[in-house]
């Protein structure tokens, strides 16, 4: 959303107001879930912490009197509450190696890394919503499922050369918006995600 019309809701949110509340939830609820999904491995326990960081941004509202005080808030309190659920939680031995790394000034760097690579997922997102439904449909099942084209041509009764297409239209579409490398690195993101989920 246009940062103007963020900044204008600000004096709307400081009073209550849910509308501006929603608006705010919706711009930065999916990045900051794909943020603390890349820390914890787990998108179930991401959507809790986020949805508590959202709590407690509500209760401080009269706070914060610019978007950027909002997201900078979010965004440390999910990297915080995350950091604090892999302590208390026995993870596997890469997570628990990178929470040590987090926990260390170092840390910062891939920190500011991850925020990147989640905002630059929630663009790429919004994209693919504008779609067409089918070629959508096939570029979720590819990306975001890991099915393979003869899996997808089975089950939506198409021709794996149809699949394809869509698969290429729907990259090309992309494209005109975003570099390859841009999407070299949402590809990656999403092989990471389907990893952490087997």
């Amino acid at each position: 959303m246009n940062a103007d019309l963020l900044l204008d809701l600000i004096p709307a949110f400081q009073q209550g107001d849910s509308n501006a509340f929603n608006t705010f939830f919706r711009e930065y609820y999916r990045p900051l879930c794909f943020f603390a999904e890349q820390l914890l491995g787990n998108m179930a326990d991401a959507e809790d912490i986020v949805k508590d960081g959202f709590v407690k941004l509500w209760n401080k509202k009269e706070d914060f009197d610019h978007p950027k005080s909002i997201k900078s808030f979010l965004y440390t309190t999910t990297k915080n509450a995350s950091l604090n659920h892999l302590r208390h939680q026995k993870v596997q031995d890469h997570f628990r190696q990178e929470m040590l790394y987090l926990d260390d000034k170092k840390g910062d760097e891939l920190i500011l890394q991850r925020m990147i690579q989640s905002e630059l997922m929630q663009s790429i997102y919004r994209e693919i919503e504008k779609l067409p439904e089918k070629r959508q449909q096939v570029f979720r099942m590819i990306f975001l499922e890991g099915m393979k084209n003869d899996e997808i041509a089975e089950q939506l009764g198409i021709s794996v050369f149809t699949v394809k297409e869509h698969k290429a239209k729907a990259l090309q579409q992309l494209r005109l918006r975003f570099s390859d490398q841009q999407l070299m690195l949402f590809m990656i993101c999403c092989s990471s995600i389907l990893l952490m989920k087997k």
